[in-house]
């Protein structure tokens, strides 16, 4: 048995990016790459900032090797804990992995004593046995995803603290929007866990958490429509009960029986980047749909009971201020549930990074404030700060205080109601998250603003 202590860190972003407060779910790959090892031997600790709720110390870092996992956004504040805990440390060896250091591995190339990109599950363990002598590694991508382990969640400091479960059971995107790094880290093959496993999925995280609120990791959840009728069709035969949402794009509207099966499933929300309601935009961002395409979905999805979570990207190239606003005024006239107007961000390895690259149109690289919140471009119709003020004028008018004020009056309405007649059975449609970020999201908006001051004025020089 290795006598070895692995320590994974997934470190918080800025305080700026005040919704990266509020995200309690960890990244998966830690959580795979620890159970591999605890699986075989080593002693395994996995510590997510945001789930602890604080910052870690170095001296809590005392270990054989550090597996730094990170975004983008985070990158900085991994270089951070790397650079410390070198110091504190000087023997530890460090393994940098992660979206950023696969898209842009020289960032982390004078602080780590190797670098992995891409998937890491078949070779960590040799990695940490020091089997490679090359600086950076290229991972190799599972073929079959049944070959991943079932999680061990204990290994994750703070989970009992999660009050909604993450489970993937596919990688990979067939689909190429100009913006996105799925297909750069994962690829274009969609590939799929078996329904079998994915029930034991389910069955395992189960067991660990005493919430049945699921959230589905995938990409695409309903890329395959044939696969994602047999997951319901399991769910419902085995009784499985969970409350769950996943990430899927407009076509799922194509399969009405499929979203009669979800919500029978347990389906409570999908979460659809609609990207802009403008067909050049979308064009542009290789989106494949269309306006109508979207105004259908909601329709036909909102049919079936399931709320939708609507992703909106502004600041395109094709976008005027105008455009912007009609956004927020379509998103509230179609009833979308629940919003998110981000910014458009040019991350590393994108077709979109390039393109704004070759432009020279970056502000800086300061990836604290690549994070969907903050412009850190020269759009073309706006200046910056027109786009930052203008992305928070969507924000306050979707989430109004009048709006708010009677989304909670009728959930109030509707909750007495049921207790009265003392009927229950629509108590799942409560949908607490929903409830919650159109209460909360004002609140939101506020302090990220308190928090960004500084940076308006940096965006203010911008003409």
């Amino acid at each position: 048995m290795p006598d070895k202590t692995v320590i994974f860190i997934e470190p918080a972003g800025s305080k700026a990016n005040v919704f990266d407060n509020y995200m309690k779910l960890p990244l998966l790959g830690s959580l795979y790459l620890g159970t591999i090892l605890h699986n075989a031997g080593y002693t395994v600790k996995i510590i997510n900032e945001n789930i602890l709720g604080r910052k870690i110390s170095p001296f809590e870092l005392n270990a054989d090797y550090l597996c730094m996992s990170c975004l983008t956004l985070t990158s900085n504040r991994a270089k951070e804990i790397m650079i410390k805990a070198r110091e504190i440390f000087p023997d530890i060896k460090i393994i940098a992995g992660g979206i950023h250091p696969s898209l842009l591995p020289d960032d982390f190339i004078s602080l780590a004593d190797h670098i992995v990109i891409g998937e890491a599950e078949t070779i960590i363990i040799d990695v940490i046995e020091g089997k490679y002598a090359e600086k950076i590694i290229e991972g190799r991508r599972i073929e079959d995803l049944d070959d991943l382990p079932l999680i061990n969640y204990r290994l994750l400091q703070g989970c009992e603290t999660m009050d909604v479960i993450p489970v993937m059971t596919s990688r990979g995107c067939p689909f190429d929007c100009n913006f996105c790094t799925v297909t750069k880290v994962f690829g274009k093959k969609f590939r799929m866990q078996s329904v079998e496993r994915i029930m034991a999925e389910l069955k395992n995280a189960l067991t660990y958490f005493s919430t049945n609120r699921i959230f589905f990791y995938d990409d695409n959840f309903t890329a395959s429509k044939k696969r994602a009728n047999e997951i319901m069709d399991s769910i419902i035969k085995e009784n499985i009960n969970i409350y769950w949402g996943a990430q899927t794009r407009v076509d799922i509207s194509h399969d009405e029986k499929m979203l009669a099966k979800m919500y029978q499933a347990g389906c409570g929300k999908v979460y659809i980047g609609f990207e802009s309601i403008d067909d050049k935009t979308l064009a542009a961002f290789h989106k494949a749909q269309t306006r109508n395409d979207i105004e259908k979905a909601i329709d036909i999805i909102h049919k079936y009971g399931i709320n939708i979570h609507g992703m909106f990207m502004l600041g395109e190239d094709n976008d005027t201020l105008e455009n912007i606003d009609a956004t927020r005024d379509f998103a509230i006239q179609q009833g979308i549930n629940t919003v998110q107007f981000m910014i458009m961000t040019p991350f590393p390895g994108t077709q979109l990074y390039e393109k704004l690259s070759s432009e020279n149109r970056f502000l800086h690289g300061d990836w604290d404030y690549y994070d969907g919140m903050h412009v850190v471009y020269k759009p073309k119709n706006m200046s910056p700060l027109e786009l930052q003020q203008a992305s928070i004028k969507c924000y306050k008018g979707f989430y109004s205080f009048e709006r708010v004020l009677q989304e909670s009056l009728y959930a109030i309405f509707n909750i007495i109601h049921d207790a009265l007649l003392w009927d229950f059975k629509n108590v799942a449609s409560y949908d607490s998250y929903t409830f919650f970020v159109r209460v909360g999201a004002r609140y939101i908006i506020s302090r990220h603003i308190k928090l960004s001051r500084a940076y308006y004025r940096y965006l203010s020089s911008f003409s």
